[in-house]
């Protein structure tokens, strides 16, 4: 069984707008994330999947579904899905503002974006490491999930370095969080099913 969770996005998108003291775009970010995972799911029922699990909480979605079936490019269609739908999404709001309500539109639009962003970043569990980790498979059918995982080790030690380095600066901590829950959930053997020799 695979899962889709938008609860690393959502928390340091959550995170991001504490600190800058914009509780009121929270609704607007909990909205995006929701359709976000609307366009996991609905890209799923194109593609011929099974759910198993959908379900929504304040601290993020997660869609479980059954995979086995899934080639390799329907798996990357199905990791694009979501942040493909919030980009879908900032374009119509940024359209619609030209008609009115542009303050509330532009808002929603770049919570759309903000969540792209970060969906987008290739270190799983995002999306965009989901399409990494298909794409090694692909080429290294015995290893690909091993280097995905590798690569999102890399890039979380690498955010949490520099994010660490600004934050020691006085600067803001999102960077150096995002860094760190990218590394614990990457170490996470339960959401990522990772190989035994890892371990090793």
């Amino acid at each position: 069984m695979k899962r889709f969770s938008c609860s690393l996005s959502f928390f340091v998108v959550t995170t991001v707008l504490l600190l800058a003291a914009h509780k009121s775009w929270l609704l607007l970010f909990w909205m995006a994330a929701v359709l976000h995972e609307l366009g996991h799911l609905l890209a799923l029922y194109l593609l011929g999947g099974r759910v198993n699990r959908f379900c929504f909480r304040l601290s993020g979605g997660e869609l479980q579904y059954d995979g086995k079936h899934l080639s390799y490019g329907r798996e990357i269609l199905l990791a694009l899905a979501g942040p493909g739908i919030n980009l879908l999404c900032a374009w119509l709001c940024g359209w619609l503002a030209l008609f009115g309500h542009r303050e509330l539109l532009y808002q929603f639009s770049g919570c759309h974006l903000v969540l792209a962003f970060f969906f987008f970043f290739s270190a799983l569990p995002l999306d965009g490491g989901r399409v990494l980790q298909n794409l090694l498979e692909l080429r290294y059918p015995m290893d690909g999930e091993l280097l995905a995982l590798r690569v999102s080790l890399c890039l979380g030690a690498v955010l949490a370095l520099i994010g660490l380095a600004i934050l020691l600066q006085g600067g803001n901590p999102t960077l150096f969080s995002a860094g760190g829950v990218i590394l614990l959930r990457s170490l996470g053997k339960k959401p990522l099913h990772l190989p035994k020799k890892l371990l090793k």
